[in-house]
């Protein structure tokens, strides 16, 4: 028999916190009767008219109730990343940086397409979902080497190919999702398991390394004292 669903709940504390919100949030929008541009991302809504909040409040919100399905049943996939609570403060840190982080590539691809490529169709596109995060952490675990991805319990998928393959299942069966957005996640999951990883890394040897170095100074320092004390003695 598998784990208990309660106990599965206390092994994945962040992963069970965020599917609750969203749950939540896309309660209160059909409660409130609120839709994509009440909450959804989009440049003129976020770069012209400077609601810098929506970078959050598209991400959390679903209006459509297949893409939160979709969303949290994928979600909850990942969430064994936590490892019985051993990744948590983990996943809660890199989901932060995943949320942001997609939200300002989404917006600075759609600049891109609307003033490089003169796209303004894209101007006005509204984004809404948490699907930009689980897409960033498929990349991310692809990337850190993790074998396989289950989408709804019955597909599995290499982690490589899960992000895409997650996207082309995600625009079948909710055609307004957003490709961008998805994309962003993809970009920023990627950037974070090859770029922003290794400069932590590198920051947190030089860390290790100047407290080793500083222990070694305190030792030294500790020493003469000691052995000066001891010659005066005598």
């Amino acid at each position: 028999m598998g784990t208990p669903l309660h106990l599965q709940i206390l092994e994945r504390p962040v992963t069970s916190i965020l599917i609750t919100l969203c749950t939540s949030v896309w309660a209160w929008l059909n409660h409130k009767q609120l839709g994509y541009q009440d909450v959804g991302l989009s440049h003129e809504l976020v770069v012209q008219n400077k609601q810098f909040w929506r970078l959050v409040s598209s991400q959390l919100s679903h209006v459509d109730l297949v893409h939160l399905l979709f969303n949290m049943t994928s979600l909850w996939s990942l969430g064994g990343y936590e490892q019985g609570g051993k990744n948590s403060s983990l996943v809660l840190q890199q989901s932060l940086w995943l949320l942001v982080g997609a939200g300002l590539i989404c917006l600075a691809i759609y600049h891109g397409l609307i003033h490089i490529l003169h796209k303004e169709q894209y101007r006005n596109v509204t984004a809404v979902g948490y699907s930009a995060v689980i897409f960033g952490w498929m990349a991310l675990l692809s990337a850190r080497g993790i074998s396989n991805f289950s989408i709804f319990g019955l597909v599995q998928l290499p982690m490589s190919l899960a992000p895409f393959g997650a996207l082309a299942i995600t625009s079948i069966i909710v055609p307004r999702a957003s490709f961008v957005g998805h994309l962003s996640g993809i970009l920023m999951g990627y950037f974070m398991a090859y770029v922003i990883y290794d400069i932590t890394t590198d920051l947190r040897r030089l860390q290790l390394a100047r407290q080793h170095e500083h222990a070694c100074f305190d030792h030294s320092q500790h020493a003469k004292l000691y052995y000066t004390h001891i010659h005066n003695a005598f």
